[in-house]
């Protein structure tokens, strides 16, 4: 089985070149079984994300036209979503108000009670899809006979059909050349499916002038989203006029907002802000924000017009975690025992809106097993977090990163399982 799991991650492409000494992890024989009670949980949450970040991005809309708006807590809101986001977007993200991304990425972990809780929506965010379509490979080989989801590259390449396009590109910034690798997964999944998948570099697409996106009048090009591209403003720019003309467009809509920490602020009002309870829900359904709220953990968004003290005492005692809002995986996470806590705490109180202080979710421990780098099996206690990859309101897959420290992301020493529906 060790030789079957280790060709498979082989034949994918992702440690070509030696790069299993960067995007190296441990293989296993496991997948992670989700019973059909807690498949039609996920489903029900799916709908209820759904409809908050459709009303979320209302919601922006509003408060992002000045005419429209008027008083503190709307220009709370204002400031909350435009925190640490490029100016560029900022009349991107109030076009097609309602449009949430085609897939988002929700990340989940399992309470000492089983319960889930939400850790982190990301609905500004591609990287991930490569490691979700290589673990379904995995699970094919390790659990051939069990239920599963279609997985991402599927649903990506039936919406493509559904538009009548067989060309997608993903557009990838400088900065993020370290997901290359996982990408190419990606790429060779979906033209299996017959989509053309072109992953193109920032430098590469400015170096052209972005003639690649400057299809005739008759044609659009689509791709899967707009990067912060610090090195290229004017392919920003040039970008930005294209989503405008209707020139092209983009699976994940470019409202950045929708991958903020603060979000989940904002969804959850535990300073319970009347006047921001009305604005949710003049967008929101109120069984879909009150259903979504019981998986978030208690959530402040810190600004400095109350002092440190205010927001320490919000604590009252238990474990929290500072976040940044706008930042990937473990980057800008303290925790409250972290020796840098205390500094962090006091740059995050002179700031507006660019952290979260959240209750820290107490993650369950579970046993998997585990191939060392000779292929003997072993078993040991793993960390979860689990990623639900949404595509609209369905399940398209579920990947878990699991690590033996409680601050569980994607590294050399992690398991990538997939996952398996139990009946």
């Amino acid at each position: 089985m060790f030789q079957k799991v280790r060709q498979a991650v082989l034949e994918s492409g992702i440690w070509d070149n030696g790069q299993n000494e960067t995007h190296g992890f441990i293989l296993s024989p496991d997948v992670y079984k989700i019973s059909e009670e807690k498949r039609k949980e996920l489903d029900f949450l799916g709908a209820a994300l759904h409809d908050c970040l459709s009303g979320i991005g209302r919601i922006a809309a509003i408060a992002l036209s000045p005419q429209l708006c008027h008083g503190v807590t709307w220009d709370a809101i204002s400031r909350t979503l435009c925190a640490g986001i490029p100016t560029v977007y900022r009349d991107l993200m109030i076009r097609r108000p309602g449009a949430v991304p085609y897939i988002c990425k929700v990340d989940i972990m399992e309470s000492e009670s089983g319960d889930y809780r939400i850790a982190e929506i990301d609905g500004h965010n591609k990287h991930g899809l490569g490691y979700s379509t290589l673990a379904a490979k995995i699970r094919k080989i390790v659990s051939p006979c069990s239920q599963s989801f279609a997985g991402v590259a599927y649903h990506l390449a039936q919406e493509m059909k559904n538009r009548n396009q067989n060309d997608l590109t993903m557009l990838y910034a400088d900065q993020e050349r370290f997901y290359l690798p996982e990408l190419v997964v990606l790429k060779r999944e979906m033209e299996n499916f017959g989509i053309n998948l072109f992953v193109i570099s920032e430098s590469e697409a400015s170096s052209n002038g972005g003639s690649f996106f400057k299809k005739n009048e008759k044609e659009s090009a689509t791709l899967v989203d707009l990067p912060f591209l610090y090195h290229s403003k004017g392919l920003s720019e040039l970008l930005s006029q294209l989503y405008k003309a209707g020139r092209i467009d983009f699976l994940i809509p470019p409202k950045p907002f929708l991958g903020s920490k603060a979000i989940l602020a904002l969804l959850r009002n535990d300073l319970r802000n009347r006047e921001l309870e009305s604005i949710l829900l003049s967008q929101i359904q109120s069984a879909s924000l009150d259903l979504l709220r019981r998986y978030i953990p208690e959530t402040y968004l810190i600004h400095k017009r109350e002092n440190e003290e205010f927001w320490r005492n919000r604590c009252n005692g238990r474990r929290f975690v500072l976040k940044e809002s706008i930042s990937s995986g473990m980057k800008g996470t303290v925790f409250c025992d972290d020796q840098q806590f205390d500094a962090a705490m006091k740059t995050a109180c002179q700031s507006y809106y660019r952290f979260v202080l959240q209750e820290e979710i107490t993650n369950r421990a579970q046993n998997f097993r585990y191939f060392d780098r000779y292929g003997e099996l072993f078993s040991a206690e793993w960390y979860l977090r689990i990623t639900v990859h949404y595509s609209r309101r369905q399940i398209a897959d579920i990947i878990v990163t699991a690590r033996q420290d409680k601050k569980v992301h994607g590294a050399t020493d992690c398991l990538q399982i997939g996952s398996a529906i139990t009946e």
